[in-house]
């Protein structure tokens, strides 16, 4: 990928959570190295010897280990850099224990690092206090700076980036960036994530503003497909999305935040290699077919784009299943406006989508070759199958209460439906099919209440012919 304008094109393990075992690693470091990226940089905020107790040397077999990966790294064509996240450095004499922690590295074949400095409470500043000089940033600056010089007097070929504490945001920028920018060396790269810490989208307007403000152009930082903290629910497997085809030109490269789902992570993966070697012809939703192909095999790729096109919520997309959403609103546009089920083009058209996702269910479930994703993807596809029983069961429902005929076992399975899709900690398909299920729920009662009405029958076993569907929002 010589010709792309991003000489940078990197993944960073740096999202919160369970991170990667070794072999997850190593096999991600292979892909990419095979589909034109050149970075892999460590950091991932749970490591305790990374962050928490980042004085702490790791014990020696990882060390080990590290040493393996750094070298499969250089086999793939790919930079491997540690990041360290000193996060209770007071003062530049915790520069021994940095220094120390990073020559490990730099002995096991290291020569890129990078110093994590980002989600640290410092002084803040507002209003026009935001452009006075900023104490908290000396420490940054002087600490960055000495690391700087003593990597390169190691090693010349030892490099260096930075994640400071202002990484977000758009001009002018706060004290601290400025500060960070006329002060630090000019060869550190700076990340910056966009306008916000997950942005929908990244121009090369914003990374231009930023560089104004840091003397540099940065070095993006894109938090997509990352899913960690508030996100972990979330399955990110869309395509890349909202990248100026002119960032490269404003940037010194384009850093991508995995999932901790390795393996459903280069779904993602794949469409930013699209777009980094033609950031102009980029067109998501094909790069994302072929993604899908790759990662999901000849014989899944059908059924995954099935399962994939219910998990589309991001930072770049806020609905996490549009067409589902689509086809639940033209029924319940149907169904209230008098439309009987059996009639409804929509309703059927519903659930003949609902049959394919529980089919694609299964096949991924029980026919899938790539056993890592079906591992990684099983949470969120049983939570799917929740939310296709919900939608068979509320069809059920509304059919019987056509007929005339008993619906009290499909209600109190809608019932029991509603329960579990409520207490999902997966969040899959959006919400849309609730309204389905509240207004079966609503008819079937309107339905008991007028049979006992007219003929004191009671109990959810009860029949009714002449319900008025239309009166149920």
């Amino acid at each position: 990928m010589s010709r792309s304008p991003f000489a940078t094109r990197g993944v960073a393990e740096a999202f919160y959570g369970l991170f990667y075992t070794f072999p997850e690693r190593n096999d991600l470091i292979r892909f990419i190295g095979r589909h034109g990226y050149n970075l892999y940089i460590y950091g991932p905020k749970n490591d305790r010897q990374h962050r928490a107790r980042w004085w702490e040397p790791y014990p020696d077999e990882v060390m080990g280990q590290f040493a393996e990966t750094a070298a499969l790294a250089r086999r793939a064509g790919v930079t491997f850099c540690y990041a360290l996240a000193p996060i209770s450095a007071t003062s530049t004499d915790d520069l021994d224990r940095i220094t120390a922690k990073l020559r490990a590295f730099y002995e096991r074949g290291v020569r890129s690092f990078s110093l994590f400095l980002d989600d640290i409470a410092g002084p803040v500043q507002e209003g026009a206090q935001r452009l006075i000089y900023h104490p908290f940033a000396q420490l940054h600056v002087e600490l960055g700076n000495r690391v700087h010089d003593w990597l390169r007097a190691l090693d010349p070929a030892c490099t260096l980036s930075f994640c400071p504490a202002e990484y977000h945001g758009a001009p002018p920028f706060g004290a601290y960036l400025h500060e960070l920018g006329a002060r630090l060396h000019p060869a550190i790269d700076l990340f910056y994530t966009g306008p916000a810490i997950c942005s929908t989208t990244i121009a090369a307007a914003d990374a231009r503003g930023f560089a104004a403000a840091a003397g540099r152009p940065p070095l993006i930082w894109d938090n997509y497909p990352v899913n960690d903290l508030a996100m972990r629910g979330d399955l990110h497997v869309g395509p890349i999305q909202g990248r100026d085809a002119a960032l490269g030109g404003a940037a010194r490269g384009l850093v991508v935040n995995t999932m901790s789902q390795a393996e459903a992570s280069k779904i993602a993966l794949l469409t930013f290699a699209e777009y980094f070697a033609d950031p102009a012809g980029y067109a998501p939703w094909p790069a994302w077919g072929r993604a899908l192909r790759e990662v999901g095999g000849e014989h899944s790729c059908a059924a995954l784009r099935q399962f994939a096109e219910h998990s589309l919520r991001s930072c770049l997309h806020p609905a996490a299943a549009p067409a589902l959403d689509r086809l639940v609103g033209r029924s319940m546009a149907a169904l209230c406006a008098g439309e009987p089920p059996s009639r409804s083009a929509a309703l059927h058209e519903l659930s003949a989508h609902i049959e394919r996702q529980d089919e694609a269910n299964y096949a991924l479930k029980h026919r899938m070759a790539n056993l890592a994703l079906r591992a990684e993807l099983t949470p969120w596809i049983e939570a799917l199958d929740d939310w296709v029983w919900l939608a068979k069961r509320a069809i059920l429902v509304l059919q019987a209460l056509e007929r005339g005929a008993p619906y009290g076992q499909p209600l109190r399975g809608l019932e029991e439906s509603i329960e579990l899709v409520r207490s999902h900690h997966k969040r899959i398909a959006g919400d849309a099919l609730l309204e389905l299920a509240d207004y079966a729920r609503k008819t079937a009662a309107q339905g008991a209440a007028a049979a006992e009405t007219e003929s004191g029958a009671k109990g959810a076993g009860a029949t009714i012919s002449n319900i008025n569907l239309s009166n149920h929002r």
